[in-house]
């Protein structure tokens, strides 16, 4: 069994021994920043200094070591002299070494809190002083239906599949991941004797298919075994597997074993089929509940004709299709607007599927509702034709608070915040949801 690095005493000696070209010192971590490292403050070569210090909490009195040169300045936990409130025991005895789950030491109540508080920082200064509700998932392990996985195949033949370590890129192999759907542990676990003898590295993404078994979609930086794909092919026949495709450096196309194809229950209690590698939530459960929001903001208004941005595999269209009277759902990947399709079709809903790029996309001056569901970089240049367009309803999930709040000062001017609901999507990380729901202000 693999176990954990030993930390204790002697690493916090072989750490000090390191530490001496850098100054440390003792202070209390006060806050949480956006990024998800605790911040202290303290005087530095005369300044007062921000400090950001991984793996603590508000409240912990902690000796680090402080790199001065960055701003902020940054820091090396060397020794927890006594631990703050919303301080707990990690369920992972990998948290800290591996990236993964970066709040994993934190309570789950002081997550959202924390959450909560950076979103309403975000926002733009008239929105600030608003209600933030916090929807949170019945559980905080085994939630994840989809995980990044980095694959490296080292000298001497082993491979290492995992996540990255924290403040590397390098993969970091726990022996069990708590946070991971049973079926998909199990399946990141197939992975190492599968890609056995192979050179070089991948990044693979893991996710649910065909009868709830993993699907696994590798590009691949290097050699691939010949033995690989006969032994995806053992595994998908005993179904530790529902299929894989990898995708070599030089190649055009992926090579197929079995059905890649991932699938998530949607919002409705029905399939929801994904595109291989494309994007899906992580957590059904949360996703459920966000889903049935963004309808309950979309539901009163009766809108005639509502545009779908980033709309992706249909998502929060299998919802929003039946509270408007036309749906047009834009993607900019073909193989999204065909899950989206097949979708819509197979629960007999109406919706126009266009293939564009929703940054760019030009709606018709009878659009009631715009939905949005962008990447973390948010939607600028959306946010920016909303503000000079008039649309009378915005609906805006997003799954970065400062992206977000870039885009909401932008149409602030032009929009009223009707609602703002934190959705904890990602338990055990400093990452959160947001649904946004804007009215035009009348002129």
């Amino acid at each position: 069994m693999k176990r954990a690095p030993a930390g204790g005493a002697g690493a916090a000696r072989a750490r000090e021994g390191r530490a001496r070209t850098l100054p440390w010192l003792e202070t209390t971590v006060t806050s949480l920043a956006a990024g998800g490292d605790g911040v202290a403050h303290a005087e530095l070569a005369g300044e007062r200094r921000a400090i950001f210090v991984p793996s603590t909490v508000p409240g912990d009195r902690v000796r680090i070591e402080v790199d001065i040169h960055r701003r902020p300045a940054r820091g090396r936990l060397l020794e927890l002299l006594s631990p703050g409130e919303a301080r707990t025991t990690p369920a992972c005895a990998w948290a800290g070494l591996c990236g993964g789950c970066d709040w994993m030491h934190i309570s789950l109540a002081a997550q959202a809190t924390a959450h909560a508080e950076q979103l309403r920082a975000a926002l733009p200064s008239h929105w600030r002083q608003v209600d933030i509700p916090t929807m949170s998932p019945a559980g905080a392990l085994g939630y994840r239906s989809r995980a990044r996985l980095h694959i490296l195949a080292k000298r001497g033949g082993r491979v290492v599949v995992g996540m990255h370590q924290a403040g590397t890129h390098d993969p970091v192999e726990p022996d069990a991941c708590v946070v991971l759907d049973p079926a998909l542990e199990e399946g990141r676990l197939a992975l190492g004797p599968i890609f056995a003898g192979c050179h070089g590295r991948g990044e693979a993404k893991l996710a649910l298919g065909t009868n709830r078994h993993p699907v696994v979609d590798v590009a691949w930086c290097g050699v691939i075994a010949p033995e690989t794909f006969a032994r995806l092919e053992q595994a998908v026949a005993r179904g530790a597997l529902a299929g894989a495709q990898i995708m070599l450096e030089d190649a055009t196309r992926p090579a197929k074993v079995g059905d890649p194809t991932p699938w998530m229950s949607g919002a409705d209690g029905l399939p929801l089929r994904l595109a291989a590698g494309g994007f899906s939530q992580a957590c059904e459960r949360a996703n459920a509940a966000l889903v049935a929001h963004v309808a309950e903001q979309v539901r009163p208004l009766r809108a005639e004709r509502a545009v779908e941005l980033y709309s992706g595999a249909g998502n929060l269209s299998v919802l929003v299709a039946p509270a408007v009277g036309e749906l047009a759902c834009v993607e900019s990947s073909r193989e999204l607007c065909d899950a989206a399709r097949f979708n819509l079709s197979s629960r007999g809903l109406r919706a126009r599927v266009v293939e564009a790029d929703a940054a760019t996309y030009e709606w018709g001056p009878a659009t009631k509702l715009v939905v949005l569901d962008p990447p973390r970089t948010g939607a600028r240049a959306v946010a920016e034709r909303l503000a000079a367009s008039k649309v009378p309803w915005v609906v805006y999930v997003s799954c970065d608070p400062q992206t977000l709040g870039r885009d909401l000062a932008i149409v602030q001017p032009t929009y009223e915040l009707t609602s703002i609901t934190a959705f904890e999507m990602f338990p055990q990380t400093s990452h959160v949801e947001t649904v946004v729901a804007l009215q035009r202000r009348r002129t």
